[in-house]
């Protein structure tokens, strides 16, 4: 874990929170987790590369308050022929299904559209047609279809999996993948409250100072992001390293709990104590 100034607190609150929302009583079966996709945009900032976090509302019932990336389940339309034929036939990582459920989810909360048109649409066009799947009237199938949409594969980087801890009741299986930032101005739907561009390390020291709330796998993924001058050298190094999924544990302690990873001091305890 990083040794910044108030981690430690910040992991311990956050993390007692979801756990507390939701956790499988002992000797309980876990669930399967549920297929997701998460996309970091990047952009180039006057001093370095930038990503893009939003911030939940307080009162949701999961990450309430903290800066996250966009992202979401992946769903059936998702896996549909026709729109898996929308992703290009660049470098096969990742599954299709997740990279279409990111840029369905990244178009969905921020109105910034990872996939590349036919043709240059009328401004009036696409913004309809994000009126139209914000308001769940129109399927992202159809409205890739009649925009002649592609997914660049060959620009997006996958780069970490993540899976939720086994006591927890709401658990996922996530992709994360990484583009650059398209272009446009992010408008936000009732999803999210705020979108703040902010250089990986400065991200993390506001967290420290314990203005800028992020759960465990958003802190470790900006760890990673540190250093990179730009989006794209990131793309290139990220897409050449393999993905293996990742699964912390939940370490249930008398004064709250912490999420260790695998080698780290805690992580056979967790699974003895009931918190894989």
């Amino acid at each position: 874990m990083s040794s910044r100034p108030g981690q430690e607190s910040e992991t311990r609150r956050l993390e007692r929170q979801e756990f507390e929302r939701g956790h499988i009583d002992p000797g309980e079966e876990p669930p399967e987790p549920l297929p997701a996709a998460t996309v970091v945009v990047a952009r180039a900032g006057e001093d370095g590369m930038e990503v893009l976090l939003l911030r939940r509302p307080e009162e949701t019932t999961f990450a309430a308050g903290a800066y996250v990336f966009a992202g979401g389940r992946v769903d059936p339309g998702d896996r549909e022929p026709e729109l898996l034929g929308r992703v290009d036939a660049g470098r096969a990582d990742g599954e299709p299904e997740a990279l279409v459920a990111a840029a369905r989810e990244l178009w969905e909360e921020t109105g910034l559209l990872m996939a590349r048109p036919g043709a240059e649409p009328d401004p009036s066009r696409l913004a309809a047609a994000r009126g139209e799947l914000v308001r769940g009237e129109t399927p992202f199938g159809r409205l890739a279809a009649g925009l002649d949409l592609t997914l660049p594969r060959h620009a997006v980087a996958y780069f970490a999996r993540w899976v939720t801890p086994e006591k927890l009741s709401r658990r996922y299986d996530t992709r994360f993948f990484l583009c650059r930032d398209p272009g446009g101005p992010v408008e936000l739907t009732g999803e999210h409250t705020d979108a703040v561009w902010l250089r990986p390390d400065r991200a993390l020291d506001h967290f420290a100072a314990g203005d800028l709330p992020l759960l465990f796998p958003t802190r470790k993924t900006l760890e990673r992001l540190e250093g990179f001058p730009d989006a794209a050298t990131a793309i290139r190094e990220l897409r050449s390293a393999a993905v293996e999924a990742v699964r912390p544990r939940m370490l249930v302690r008398d004064d709250g709990v912490e999420p260790v990873l695998p080698g780290e001091e805690g992580y056979d305890d967790a699974a003895r104590t009931g918190g894989e």
